[in-house]
């Protein structure tokens, strides 16, 4: 580990093979290895929030939002090579039509007209949902697989204009997305949706996990999270000391960093949680990344 702080506020870590992606509020950009050492300096490659990013195949792809100016951006960035800076918001403001600016540094970039949300590895290819208009398949090289409709569930229909995809995950039966209010669907390679239903949680949804061994993972918006085998089971609801930002399956334990604490569910069922004076926002090994831009050992 080179230092014990990255030099801005994160908001996600993205990871991969031996390197891992960090986010900050204000577009900032920071690689670093297993053992924390930056691979290159901090970068801000478009002058707006990042809102949805993931990691394949060898390349970051990000989303950057600047709503009052109404600009959006998808791009994928090599691993391998050097980020650098863009131009500033004021550049962005005053740019002309006929000079479109990009990300700095991307392989690819697109104009969005909608923005994105849930970016998500799966087999090596990228979903994602845009409000109001559909899901997507596309690969590393921003060609596209299938697109269909935003599916729909009747037992939420009444909050159907404050849903929001939130994730994508590979499993055995197919390509799962879920919505913050609890629905999911099944989708097979073309994009058709074999199967539905709504779990019933105490709060929204903000992520998930799956482990062929161990289920699903389920982030909550506040002090509760869920597992279940099944997506054809009841959720096990456990209560925790605030949201938890970021999870791993380690060995056979769920290990999680959040609000003020840190926390273990066990195989048995049961859980170990610490209290911290900081927010945890992401992992990495026995690390977590503080929302101050501090790394400090996790606490169980």
């Amino acid at each position: 580990m080179e230092d014990s702080g990255i030099g801005f506020a994160p908001i996600k870590i993205d990871s991969g093979k031996n390197i891992h992606v960090i986010s900050g509020v204000s577009g900032q950009l920071l690689k670093v290895d297993d053992q924390l050492n930056r691979l290159g300096e901090v970068s801000q490659p478009f002058p707006a929030l990042i809102t949805s990013s993931t990691i394949v195949k060898g390349k970051w792809i990000g989303v950057w939002v600047e709503r009052d100016l109404r600009q959006a951006r998808m791009a994928a960035f090599d691993l391998n090579e050097a980020w650098s800076d863009g131009e500033t918001k004021a550049e962005l403001r005053s740019n002309k039509l006929d000079s479109v600016l990009h990300p700095s540094s991307s392989i690819w970039s697109q104009i969005l007209d909608s923005e994105p949300t849930a970016l998500s590895n799966v087999e090596n290819s990228i979903c994602f949902s845009t409000i109001n208009r559909g899901i997507y398949r596309i690969n590393d090289e921003s060609k596209e697989i299938w697109r269909a409709e935003i599916p729909e569930w009747k037992q939420i229909s009444k909050i159907n204009s404050l849903d929001e995809i939130i994730g994508f995950l590979n499993t055995e039966e197919g390509t799962i997305l879920f919505s913050k209010a609890g629905g999911f669907a099944v989708i097979d390679g073309s994009g058709n949706i074999t199967k539905k239903g709504v779990l019933k949680l105490p709060e929204v949804v903000t992520g998930v996990q799956y482990e062929k061994e161990k289920g699903w993972f389920i982030k909550l918006n506040g002090k509760y999270f869920a597992t279940l085998s099944n997506l054809s089971d009841s959720p096990k609801i456990y209560k925790v000391l605030g949201p938890i930002y970021d999870v791993k399956s380690i060995q056979e334990d769920w290990i999680w960093t959040g609000w003020r604490h840190d926390g273990k569910l066990s195989k048995d069922g049961s859980i170990i949680m610490e209290s911290r004076e900081n927010i945890g926002i992401g992992i990495v090994g026995d690390n977590v990344l503080t929302n101050d831009g501090e790394w400090e050992k996790i606490r169980i």
